[in-house]
């Protein structure tokens, strides 16, 4: 397994955001000017519109130090940074921006504000086998039958073979549904290239760990 690319890591701190301002002597529109100072960030919020929490306050590309921001974004309940290299940068840069902003800004940030953090990592990678077609036996065969079948529909030869997996908790079971893990092929990328998707509620670390651990299990069962 190769990973081809980082496309997305966010970090997600479940905060109170409001608490931030305990003094009730800032406003998002204040914060604007010092962010764009300090992260150079190109795009950020200019009309009034743009200051609804509800759909999120966003500022995009940014830099910290050797570290690109993709994105950040303010709701009332948590805060969430995205990079293009690790869940890890993405952490460590928010935790860094969060205790900046308590002593430049005056924002009433502490240890344990953050009740929580979660992660989305998004990666490209490549495989040298088609992972998802010897994922399972009997998907492999009704992928063969589906192309069979409907190649005889069409009078084309249309194979057909596992294009998608989707591992995830059951949706009831908590009001807020937290994302799966989904490989699939590549967009725009034909499949007998081998070139794969894949988004998990993880650490970017751990997410391309259980990956070269699943592609090790699928080759040790085609043995």
């Amino acid at each position: 397994m190769q990973v081809t690319a980082i496309l997305k890591a966010r970090a997600v701190a479940l905060m109170f955001v409001d608490e931030l301002n305990l003094s009730g002597k800032m406003r998002f529109a204040d914060l604007v000017s010092p962010l764009i100072k300090q992260y150079g960030f190109l795009t950020y919020p200019l009309k009034p519109e743009d200051f609804d929490s509800a759909k999120g306050i966003k500022f995009g590309s940014g830099r910290s130090d050797d570290k690109v921001i993709d994105l950040l974004t303010f709701y009332p309940g948590l805060i969430t940074l995205e990079t293009l290299s690790s869940t890890t940068d993405s952490r460590d840069v928010l935790e860094n921006m969060l205790q900046w902003g308590k002593e430049e800004l005056g924002l009433t940030y502490h240890d344990g504000m953050v009740r929580h953090w979660a992660y989305i990592s998004q990666i490209s990678f490549n495989s040298d086998f088609p992972l998802l077609s010897h994922l399972s036996k009997p998907l492999h065969n009704l992928g063969l039958k589906t192309g069979q079948a409907v190649s005889a529909f069409f009078g084309e030869n249309l194979p057909y073979e596992v294009a998608k997996v989707n591992v995830g908790h059951d949706p009831l079971s908590r009001s807020n549904a937290i994302a799966g893990v989904t490989i699939e092929h590549r967009s725009n990328t034909p499949f007998g290239e081998n070139r794969f998707f894949s988004e998990a509620p993880l650490p970017t670390d751990l997410h391309i760990q259980f990956l070269k651990e699943l592609e090790a299990e699928v080759l040790e069962s085609m043995d």
